[in-house]
Order: C-alpha cells, then structure tokens, then sequence
C-alpha cells in the first residue's frame, strides 16, 4: 500500500474546523498555557500541519519536523515530552529512529506514536519491538490521535521526581534509563527494562503475568501477545542480570516478584 495519496488528507479534519496547509513549516508554536511539548515528525506536509493545527488548539506546544536528521536535532535539543512520528520519513525512517531514541539516556522514555500506511500486523509488531509505544494506521480520525495521546501521558506522566531504584547490587537510574550491576552498567531492550522497573517499583509484591502483560505491552496485546512472552522477556532479563538475576522470584502459577530486603529499598 502507498505511502502517499494526494486525495486522502481533508479526510483527517475535524468537524468545523476548516481546512489549511499555510501553517509554518518549521516553528514551534504555544497556544496559552501548555499541556505538552509534542514533536511531530511527519514527511507529508499536510498531514503534518494538519496534526500540528489540531494539537495546537488543544493547547499543546508543537514542534514540526519533515525529515529525519532535523528531527534528531530537534530530539536532542528541545527533548520534548511527547513524539509522533512518520514511519517513512526520510531518510532513515522512523523505525531507526526509535531504536536510537530508546537507547539515549534522557530521551529513551518519550512516549512514541508511529503513524503509518501500512496496516498488516508484521509492520506493527516491527515498529512496537522498535520501540514505539502505539501504532496508527492512516488515514485516522483526529479525536483518536488525542485520545491515545492522553491515554499515554496517563502511562508516561511528565515531571515525575527522579529517582533511583535498587535491590541487592542492581542500580536502576530512572531519569538517565540505565541499569547497572555493582556499577557496571547492563544493556536492556525497553520490554527488559520495563520488566524490571516494575519488579523494583513492586517492592516485592507479586506481579501477575496479566498485570506485568498490560503494564509492559499495553496496546500491544492485540497483536496476539500471550504471557508467555513474558516468561521469555523474564528468562531473558535474568541472563543479562547475571548472578543478581536470582534476585527475580518465580511465583509459582501466578507471576513474579524481586526477592528484597528491607534496607535495599530506595525510598
């Protein structure tokens, strides 16, 4: 399926409002007190202003951008709390794009939307493995794009106090997404870190599959995601654990806990 329809666009705007492709191609623009600064990587200029005209009028600071290596810079620059973006936007596509974006320290827990053409389930899952949060197939109604937006501030609340998490010798740097053994620093996918985050934040209550499935994967439980993959997610964690993966505690026929003792506890 094509990437690109001319005729598909004045399908995407909301009722009463009109139309319009003569917003500002590059600027970031601030209507009243802002929720949210959002990043919109998009390469079709009227979608992307069209996104940008309905997010700034729900009172969202916007930020545009229509390729890659721009988008980037602005990541690195503004580090704006939200990011939707195109998953062929030249010239390296946003599926790179969020591999990169998972493993910066101080960005890799942006929340992400991908928006595509492409709706088949092997493009889904490859842009939820690269790291993306949700996926949109377009073309897609307005009101569903804020509502998975705020759907996600929900699970990614900004201005959340930094901290650091610990168990026996296992050191999670919340702020900088990094994990560390004994100081030396373990390298996580995103599933695996999550896993752990809520392991830790558990304090040692037991976490069901379900519960660890729907914390972890979310949207993605509809692409026929089972709690299995959590086992194999579990299995893999505690490989890169090393010896402090016995700290992980499987609880018979119900989930997982983190076998701590008081004083490890960070509050």
């Amino acid at each position: 399926m094509p990437e690109k329809d001319s005729s598909w666009h004045k399908a995407y705007a909301p009722p009463d409002m009109p139309y319009s492709n003569n917003l500002d191609k590059h600027g970031a623009t601030v209507r009243g007190k802002s929720m949210l600064k959002v990043l919109v990587a998009e390469h079709d200029e009227d979608l992307n202003g069209l996104i940008h005209s309905v997010l700034q009028q729900e009172g969202y600071e916007v930020l545009r951008s229509d390729e890659g290596n721009a988008t980037l810079k602005l990541l690195q620059d503004e580090k704006p709390d939200f990011f939707i973006v195109d998953r062929m936007i030249p010239p390296m596509g946003g599926i790179r794009i969020c591999k990169w974006l998972r493993m910066e320290p101080g960005l890799a827990e942006m929340p992400v939307i991908m928006l595509s053409a492409r709706e088949d389930v092997s493009e889904r899952i490859l842009a939820l493995d690269a790291g993306a949060d949700d996926y949109m197939v377009r073309p897609f109604d307005m009101e569903e794009l804020l509502a998975r937006i705020k759907a996600l501030q929900r699970r990614h609340p900004t201005g959340k106090s930094t901290r650091v998490l610990k168990a026996g010798d296992i050191e999670m740097n919340l702020d900088r997404w990094v994990v560390s053994i004994a100081g030396t620093p373990v390298n996580l996918t995103v599933k695996e870190y999550r896993l752990l985050q809520e392991l830790l934040e558990a304090k040692g209550r037991v976490l069901s599959r379900d519960t660890l499935l729907e914390r972890v994967w979310g949207h993605e439980k509809g692409l026929d995601i089972h709690t299995r993959t959590v086992d194999v997610h579990m299995s893999r964690l505690r490989t890169k654990l090393g010896p402090s993966g016995n700290y992980i505690i499987t609880v018979r026929n119900i989930g997982y806990r983190i076998d701590i003792t008081p004083d490890w506890i960070n509050h």
